[in-house]
């Protein structure tokens, strides 16, 4: 998956694309080539991004699911006009919902982007934890992130804890392999 970093001098804003699960990916292979097209055309350009995950069955099979089910960020080079993304297979709304389509806060856009430094794909992370601890991410893109532990499945390796995104609080559910209970 490519690699992504923010511009300390970048102007652009991150807004966040509500899809019906299942489709995200359509959706770009649908909608990118018209956000890439000549700016005559539409009044909107810039990246969609879906951010995956890496999971792994018991079995050992590996396979990508989505880490926010149902959400793709738009990267705006230039947003006057959004009608683009909304004839998009799948489209529900912008997120938050509002009168107009506001980006992102400036805390969510650096937990974003913090995440697409490593690319668009979260690998297997490592952590030790049991439910209600606080952990502490040893790896990848979410190194040095603490989270709260909702639920833990030993038997397949999965973990899912709390993230604020949007002012709101999200469930991740990642695959683990190591992990180091958080000192309180």
């Amino acid at each position: 998956m490519e690699r992504m970093q923010k511009s300390p001098n970048s102007v652009k804003k991150l807004y966040c694309l509500w899809i019906k699960t299942g489709l995200e990916e359509k959706y770009i292979e649908e909608i990118q080539p018209a956000l890439d097209s000549d700016f005559s055309e539409n009044k909107c350009s810039g990246k969609l991004i879906f951010l995956g995950k890496q999971m792994r069955l018991k079995s050992g099979k590996e396979y990508i699911d989505p880490l926010f089910p149902g959400y793709v960020f738009f990267e705006a080079d230039r947003a006057e006009d959004f009608a683009v993304l909304q004839e998009g297979k799948g489209f529900m709304k912008i997120l938050p919902q509002s009168v107009s389509p506001q980006p992102l806060c400036e805390k969510d856009v650096e937990f974003v982007y913090s995440l697409l430094k490593y690319g668009s794909l979260i690998p297997i992370v490592h952590v030790q934890f049991n439910v209600n601890d606080r952990i502490e991410i040893l790896d990848g893109p979410l190194k040095g992130k603490e989270a709260s532990i909702v639920a833990v499945n030993r038997r397949n390796n999965r973990v899912n804890f709390e993230v604020r995104l949007m002012n709101g609080m999200h469930i991740l559910g990642l695959t683990y392999e190591i992990v180091k209970k958080c000192e309180e």
